[in-house]
């Protein structure tokens, strides 16, 4: 069930701002670099608001409702849309505090230029897994810059005072007492920075950073923000990142940032593959179809609920594999899911472990492609509905099974298996981001459960 009526309503109002000038080139970056990461609601919804501004500038405010039906969508999909913007930097979302009804003010950031978002190791790298190797090299040289061998021109420009005088000294002392001190002006500002809530585990890092390579003033403001984004972008522990920055600052003692890229690029090619680039997705279930957000598990019903909610599948894939690095081909099917059915993280976990269980922990590419279309036809966007869902279909599993028609002479293996698996810690009553092993016993209870919720009709 949807839930932006929790952070917005129709009835709110809302102001735009710009930071800074926004220039008409900005239009094309937008489209051509950001729109394949936000998708083209989040595109018109920062053009929507772009062309408020000026209204918005002279006092005039509008509602939400106003938004929706100029872009004839939901407000869910506004919300989504909104902070899709937030998350790559275009967008900043403030509320006005104690205001009834709400008023939101709207700051809208310039994009970045092309030279740093093709720089930039979190969006170009998604980019490029996005569109694909041969439309990204197209777009870098779209955005190139054309040299003109400039020696082969005569420069026949005039000069200022070959067309101008100079003003009257009067006039000059009017206009500096017309110009107030103290004074700004707009300008061009500089994009929006991009902010990962997880920070990365520094402290880790520098234990096995050794002291005879690089000193620990190397790790400067500059080289700690690139580290952050290519632990997230490429899943780096902080083992392996201290031996990409060991590697990249060999010989110098400095950490060159462009080598420490090369080296966690190739370290990620090396485990999963030469062709292979990560991709952006959702990591845990978004807000608006989550249940238990903000809520204490009562029953073990709610507390599975609660697990699929606020893990990611690659952690679910972790805890599959017994707590080892999930497969590369295990990884390409999850984010294709993404990509392709749009199920959200939460369901396609509920999916990836109920095709493990019901298939021998094989996931086969196209059993679970087919049942992840099933699903998204049914508009399944909520776990719960994934578990009842996921319950039906064993049902009728077992029930052509038992069918008759069905029946054959060879004989069946009627052994129970029991799925032993890295319990998460909330079934102890703890964090659940605690990476303990829990016992053999506490495993095969919640494996037993999971298998009694699914033959139970």
């Amino acid at each position: 069930m949807l839930q932006s009526w929790k952070e917005i309503l129709p009835g709110d109002h809302y102001a735009v701002r710009s930071v800074g000038i926004l220039h008409f080139y900005d239009q094309k970056i937008i489209t051509s670099l950001y729109q394949p990461l936000v998708g083209i609601e989040a595109t018109s919804l920062y053009f929507t608001l772009w062309q408020e501004l000026d209204a918005s500038v002279q006092g005039i405010l509008s509602t939400h409702h106003h938004l929706m039906s100029v872009m004839n969508l939901s407000l869910d999909r506004i919300l989504k849309a909104r902070k899709k913007l937030e998350a790559v930097g275009l967008i900043q979302t403030l509320k006005k505090k104690q205001s009834d009804p709400g008023l939101f003010l709207y700051r809208l950031f310039p994009p970045m230029t092309p030279a740093r978002f093709f720089h930039d190791d979190l969006l170009s790298v998604f980019l490029y897994h996005q569109i694909g190797s041969r439309d990204f090299k197209k777009l870098a040289q779209l955005f190139e810059v054309k040299t003109i061998r400039m020696d082969e021109f005569q420069d026949l420009s005039a000069a200022f005072d070959d067309v101008f005088e100079s003003l009257p000294s009067g006039e000059v002392s009017e206009e500096k007492a017309a110009t107030p001190d103290g004074t700004s002006w707009e300008g061009r500002a500089e994009s929006g920075q991009i902010h990962l809530r997880k920070p990365f585990n520094f402290q880790e890092l520098r234990g096995y950073l050794s002291d005879a390579i690089l000193t620990e003033d190397a790790l400067t403001d500059e080289v700690k923000a690139a580290v952050e984004k290519l632990a997230f972008v490429y899943q780096t522990t902080p083992f392996d990142m201290s031996r990409a920055i060991e590697s990249a600052s060999l010989h110098t003692g400095i950490v060159d940032i462009e080598m420490l890229r090369k080296e966690v690029r190739d370290f990620y090619k090396l485990e999963h593959g030469p062709e292979e680039m990560p991709a952006l997705y959702d990591r845990t279930q978004p807000s608006s179809h989550s249940e238990m957000k903000g809520k204490e598990p009562r029953n073990e019903e709610e507390q599975l609920i609660a697990w699929y909610e606020t893990n990611s599948p690659y952690q679910l894939l972790e805890q599959l594999g017994y707590g080892s690095r999930p497969a590369a081909p295990d990884l390409r099917l999850v984010e294709n899911l993404m990509f392709d059915t749009k199920l959200p993280p939460g369901v396609i976990n509920v999916l990836i472990d109920y095709v493990a269980k019901v298939n021998d922990n094989n996931l086969n590419k196209s059993f679970v492609e087919k049942i992840a279309a099933q699903w998204s036809r049914a508009n399944v966007r909520t776990v719960r509905e994934a578990m009842f869902v996921a319950r039906e279909e064993k049902r009728k599993r077992d029930d052509q099974k038992q069918s008759p028609v069905k029946k054959t002479n060879r004989p069946r293996r009627t052994a129970e298996r029991v799925h032993h698996e890295v319990v998460p810690e909330w079934m102890k009553g703890k964090s659940h981001e605690t990476k303990d092993k829990v016992s053999e016993e506490e495993a095969r209870k919640r494996a037993k459960w999971l298998e009694d919720y699914l033959n139970s009709i």
